[in-house]
């Protein structure tokens, strides 16, 4: 194969790369494979996906990137899992299960935060200088049941593209209502001193 053949070839294959990375939302970056767009699961997590920046005059106070786990979400995760495993029989429908039982007990967001500053992120602490909250529609707003700082892993930046090792991941918990209320559009908003980042879902 000549030089010049090789060079068309790789420049399309990065227009192609560039071109599918424009149509995702701003700060949503999914890499090829197991969260690709256009399998389920990759779409699944563009649609439940927000992106948040703070920032006071120029300086950058605060990015994240914040994905409701939502039923279809798990569902979707958990069968692209299973593909992944090849997981079959009673192993598949275990999977399967302990995503739906996931999805009754509580409304769960994956956030991934970068800030510039090491003690500007840590949640999980009682003295953060960040506190979460869930608003729902007409200003209503609930408290986490749990806010746990994830450890880093090889498996989270392949779930959730979005991880870097310049972000902190957490696990946000919140309750899951019985009535409409508990599915409805929300704002995950983290607030306090440095000020307000809001992921509306």
């Amino acid at each position: 194969m000549g030089r010049r053949l090789r060079m068309t070839i790789l420049a399309a294959g990065i227009g192609a790369a560039l071109g599918c990375a424009a149509r995702l939302p701003a700060g949503v970056q999914l890499t090829p494979g197991f969260a690709s767009p256009g399998t389920p699961y990759g779409d699944a997590l563009r649609r439940h996906t927000r992106y948040a920046e703070l920032y006071n005059g120029v300086d950058t106070v605060a990015k994240g990137w914040a994905t409701e786990r939502t039923s279809e979400l798990r569902a979707a995760l958990a069968e692209a899992s299973i593909r992944a495993y090849q997981l079959q029989g009673e192993a598949a429908e275990t999977m399967r299960q302990e995503a739906r039982a996931a999805s009754l007990a509580s409304r769960d967001f994956h956030l991934a935060l970068y800030t510039p500053k090491k003690q500007w992120n840590d949640l999980e602490s009682a003295d953060s200088l960040w506190r979460a909250r869930l608003e729902r529609p007409g200003g209503e707003s609930e408290t986490p049941i749990e806010v746990k700082a994830l450890a880093k892993s090889d498996k989270s930046p392949v779930e959730y593209p979005y991880v870097s090792p310049w972000t902190r991941e957490y696990e946000l918990r919140f309750p899951s209502l019985d009535d409409a209320m508990g599915s409805a559009p929300a704002s995950l908003v983290l607030t306090g001193p440095l000020g307000t980042v809001r992921f509306q879902f």
